[in-house]
This record gives C-alpha cells, structure tokens and sequence, in this order.
C-alpha cells in the first residue's frame, strides 16, 4: 500500500503538466485501495481571482458520474420489488407516449439505462448559455416523446441524457417521492455524504468551486454553472455537486457491494446500502468495437478489460482521429469507469475490483482536451504498474488533442464562409425582428434590433 502511494506521489508532475496543457485551474484526485484512503491529491485553485487552493473537500460539478448514482437508486427499487429492470416505461408513465411505436410499445429499465434505445439526443439545443436550461421541466416528456428512432431498436450503444430524465421519472412515479427526496433518504444519508447536492448550492456554502472555460491559449475564464437539475431537466444525468471525500464514501459502498454481490455468497447486510449491483454493473451493451478484449456499457458504468481504450464516454475520441491508445498494455484487470463533462467541468472515476481500488478526478474546468480522463487513465497505469517501456504518451496525446480542438473554430468559419451567395446582401435589420418557434413550441429564438445590431 505505501509503495502504492509512493508511486502515486510521483505523478505530480504530470498531473501539473496535463492541466496546463489543457486549461484546467484546479484538480481534485482521490484514490483508495482496500478501504483505507491512500491518496488524496489536490492541484490549483478552486477560484483562481482570490488563489483559493482546490482540498478533498471542494465542491465540484459531478457531471455524467450523476447516472451511476441515478441507477443505484433504481436498484433500491427493484430490491424491494416495487418495479423490475424489465418493468416497461409506458406501463409506469402513462405521459410517455414516443411517436416511435418501437419506443413506445418495448423500452424497459434496462433500455434506458444501458443507452440502446435508438431514439435521438438533444443535449445541442437544451443547454444554453450563462448557465441556463433551455427545456423546461414541464415541457421535457413532451419534447422525449417527439425523439425519433435514428438507430435500429437495442442495436447498438447511443449515449443520450435523455434516457435518464425517463429514469428519474420512474423514480419519482414509483417511489411517490420527488427525486430528490428519495435519493436524499435511501443514498446520501445511509452514506454520510454530507456535501453531495442535486441542486445549485447556496453562497453561503463553503468550498464551492469557481467554474472555468479554457481558451486558445489555455488561459482560462470563469463562467455560470448549469442549473442542472434545479427542479427542471438534468438532475438524474448530471446534476450532482460532490467532492473527492463524499464520492469516496459512495464508490467504496459500490466496490464492496460488486464484490459481494457478484461472489454468490452475498448476505443480507454486506455493508453496502446499494443494491442490485450485480445487475447495475454487470455489461447489457458492447460499444467501441471491434475490440480484442471486453468494452461495453452497463448502468451508468462503462467496462473495460486492460488492455484497451478508454474514453469512450468522454470528449477525448472526438479529438483524436487516429483513435484512442490502449492503455494497461503488460497487465490485466477489469476497470469500471464513466466520464463527465459540461461548461464548467470534467471528471472521471474507474473503479478496478480485483484490488478493491477506485480512483476519482474532479476538475473545474471545460478544458481544451478531456483532462480529467487523461489523468484518470495516466493514474489507472500507476496503480496496475504497467511497464515502464509499455507506458502511455498521455502529454503527447493530450498535445494532440488540443491541436484538433483548435482546428473546430477555423474549421466552422470556412464553411460559413462557403455557404455565402456572391453578389448577395443582408435585408434590411428589421425584417429579421420575430421570435421564432421550433416545431413543438418548446424552443424559440427573439430577435431584436439593438442600435445598429441585431439581438
């Protein structure tokens, strides 16, 4: 275990040089090994204006780490069999009513927790800026039933936050509780997790970290977090604030819980108040194929047998045409992971059950490369001593990843510039004035003349 740590320690360096080459102001690491925290590591400032350095107890956005939360808690349900992952979401919510006959008649739980519905996303139009929600609450069932099917029914993995304002739904429905309530009740509060929230802390809340965008140049500017979950969309994909301690709590309890639950000798009180985990953890969907060895995608947990390729959850694959690096080449081990990402923040945590080890990054930054998952991958190589010969180039990926993200800008003016009309002009501002409408009436757009420009 010291020699664990020892090798962690090591890392510092590179960590450091990560962040800066992707504009991340702060880091957040914490990794345990058999129940005992071996590692805290915590790097730059949660707010960078007044050089307020980022503790074990800062507050950051969780991100998509929020699904695995929102699955545990399904879990809860089924044990108590109040509802099976089997359970058709039509027979719990009579409001869900797809245009897609297929999603209408056969999604299940399980559907919509593993993403193989098939129905499309919207995550492009529903987050706005200066941190607002675009899709109000009252309007998200209505625009989840004019989803169209764009792949072939449970063919093949399609992440989508949507399917998981579907499971907070059922959560809700079933429980007779808001989400919020229930999961406050039957997970937090079991677990001591004292500075974990669904909804946008108070000022008066110490510790709550600055949210940061990078730049071209990696300098970073602080933004308005999202408002996600704030009695309206987001809540069950993304909305959970935590530190580094308080998801420690929560993934040791999913560690003990998989290891019990899985070895067929599970006793009614295995120390773990999550349940179910020998399904919630256990693959429903390969993604990122061909691959040689097991990369599939579970309930709110991705699953990757070293060697391979992570990221697939994440902001990395899009940067690297040449595809992602398998990484833990020299050794074997199954990794449960998933990343997150929005304005403001990305995070990763792999979970590695054979040695009981897990490992969380927490940043404050939507940096120009997914640095929470490099770092989170350069980690999982220290902890499984890889080889020094076989080691990952994660500062020459990284490089190379920020080299395509800058290319995205140029790139969108070129085809701008291509859609002109030679020997066209612009009418006259006025005539442009309107609020336009999507479709549903969900979305509109009010356009304004404000001195000589439009608004």
């Amino acid at each position: 275990m010291a020699d664990i740590t020892v090798r962690l320690r090591r890392l510092s360096h590179s960590i450091e040089r990560l962040m800066a080459i992707a504009g991340t102001p702060g880091v957040d690491i914490g990794v345990m090994t058999k129940g005992h925290p071996i590692f805290y590591d915590n790097h730059g400032f949660r707010d960078v204006e007044k050089k307020l350095p980022v503790t074990e107890d800062t507050i950051f956005p969780t991100c998509s780490l929020t699904k695995a939360i929102t699955a545990a808690t399904l879990g809860l349900l089924v044990e108590e069999q109040r509802v099976s992952w089997d359970s058709l979401i039509k027979d719990i919510l009579p409001d869900f009513r797809s245009v897609d006959p297929v999603l209408h008649n056969k999604t299940t739980i399980t559907d919509i927790l593993c993403h193989r519905t098939g129905m499309g996303w919207g995550d492009n139009v529903i987050l706005g800026t200066a941190g607002n929600i675009l899709l109000r609450s009252e309007d998200v069932m209505k625009y989840i039933n004019n989803r169209p099917l764009i792949r072939p029914f449970r063919s093949q993995f399609g992440y989508n936050n949507l399917h998981y304002e579907l499971a907070s739904s059922v959560i809700e429905q079933v429980s007779g509780q808001s989400y919020f309530d229930f999961m406050q009740s039957y997970l937090l509060d079991p677990l001591g997790m004292e500075r974990t929230s669904f909804k946008t802390l108070s000022k008066n809340v110490d510790g709550v970290t600055v949210c940061y965008n990078a730049l071209d140049d990696a300098s970073t500017v602080p933004i308005d977090f999202l408002s996600m979950g704030d009695g309206g969309y987001g809540a069950a994909s993304g909305g959970a604030r935590s530190s580094v301690k308080d998801l420690i709590k929560l993934y040791s309890s999913f560690i003990k819980g998989f290891n019990s639950q899985f070895s067929g000798s599970a006793i009614p009180d295995d120390g773990s108040p999550l349940k179910q985990l020998n399904h919630i953890m256990s693959a429903k969907i390969p993604f990122d194929q061909p691959s040689q060895h097991e990369v599939s995608y579970a309930f709110g947990w991705g699953r990757v047998q070293l060697p391979g390729r992570f990221g697939q959850i994440g902001l990395n694959p899009a940067l690297l045409p040449q595809g992602m690096p398998t990484i833990g080449r020299g050794t074997s081990s199954l990794v449960l992971f998933h990343q997150g990402s929005l304005p403001g923040s990305l995070t990763f945590v792999g979970l590695l059950p054979e040695t009981e080890t897990l490992i969380v990054v927490l940043t404050n930054s939507l940096a120009l490369n997914d640095a929470a998952d490099w770092i989170g991958q350069l980690i999982i190589e220290k902890v499984v001593n890889v080889p020094s010969e076989l080691r990952t180039d994660f500062d020459g990926l990284a490089e190379a990843a920020v080299a395509e993200n800058l290319k995205w800008y140029p790139r969108v003016v070129d085809e701008l510039e291509k859609g002109k009309k030679a020997g066209t002009s612009s009418k006259p501002l006025k005539e442009y004035v309107d609020t336009y409408w999507d479709d549903l009436h969900i979305f509109k757009i009010d356009v304004k003349v404000v001195g000589d420009k439009l608004y």
